[in-house]
């Protein structure tokens, strides 16, 4: 009896393993199936043959990923054709479920997020975005480009505050950075500059200030820095607005003497830029 058990046993187990081979055989049939179809631009047979796929192994990487993948082909940016819809709809839906999956590689990995993010921009999900941007962050906190990333989002989203934080943050993380101070520079004047009516006296005063304090490290770390003295310039100018608009004429007089201060020198670098002779 024990012998007749020991012999049903081994043939349940030659058994699986004869059908795992043959999904395996299978698997590759669609796969290669699927890649001549969205070789040829047909992606939505290509889907059915990847569909194949899943239907066998839900959790393969590459099945998944070329359905995210061919949706994002399929689908036109900014439509609101139902069957754009649709495309976006189910190709975020399957960029999600692949990134929930162990990647062949971190490089992959990287490259599949790009996309992801990318679909998630031209489907106007900047929401989805950054909340997948600063899930990514828990885990990751010392991540400068993501923490840059996240601040640009915000910023496309209009989100002024949000934006700030961000730039602000990875300012401070990477205080020898000169391109960190200046980029938090040039969001303060932007939203003194371009905010217009919807920014309060308040506001306007804190970001001219925080904006004047960023550009002034940026200047610190290299006093050549032509870009943030032409910034500082400009915001300086805003500083000395958003002074006469409260009766505060001689403190705006001294900020238009600043800003000149400022613009002089940018002109006077590029000046001598110029002057030097072309490397023959």
């Amino acid at each position: 009896m024990k012998t007749c058990r020991l012999v049903q046993a081994v043939a349940v187990v030659a058994l699986i393993a004869l059908a795992a081979g043959c999904n395996g055989f299978r698997e590759r049939v669609f796969l290669k199936k699927g890649n001549e179809l969205y070789t040829a631009q047909k992606y939505e047979e290509a889907i059915k043959q990847y569909g194949e796929i899943l239907k066998i192994n839900p959790q393969s990487w590459d099945a998944n990923y070329l359905t995210a993948v061919s949706y994002l082909a399929l689908y036109h940016p900014g439509s609101e054709h139902p069957k754009d819809k649709d495309y976006a709809a189910k190709g975020l839906a399957a960029f999600e479920h692949t990134l929930d999956l162990t990647a062949p590689d971190a490089e992959t990995r990287e490259k599949t997020e790009k996309f992801y993010l990318s679909f998630l921009d031209s489907a106007g999900e900047k929401d989805k975005a950054v909340a997948y941007l600063e899930k990514q962050l828990a885990s990751r906190p010392n991540d400068l480009a993501l923490i840059n990333q996240i601040a640009t989002l915000y910023q496309k989203k209009g989100d002024f505050t949000k934006a700030l934080e961000y730039f602000e943050k990875r300012a401070n993380m990477d205080p020898t950075n000169k391109e960190a101070w200046y980029t938090l520079g040039v969001n303060c004047w932007a939203r003194s500059y371009k905010g217009g009516l919807e920014v309060s006296q308040e506001e306007r005063e804190m970001v001219v200030d925080k904006g004047i304090n960023a550009l002034d490290k940026a200047l610190a770390i290299d006093p050549n820095y032509f870009d943030a003295l032409s910034y500082i310039n400009l915001i300086y100018r805003e500083k000395a607005k958003a002074l006469n608009t409260v009766g505060k004429n001689a403190e705006a007089g001294q900020a238009y003497a600043k800003a000149d201060e400022y613009q002089k020198r940018a002109l006077d670098l590029r000046k001598s830029q110029m002057a030097k002779p072309k490397p023959s």
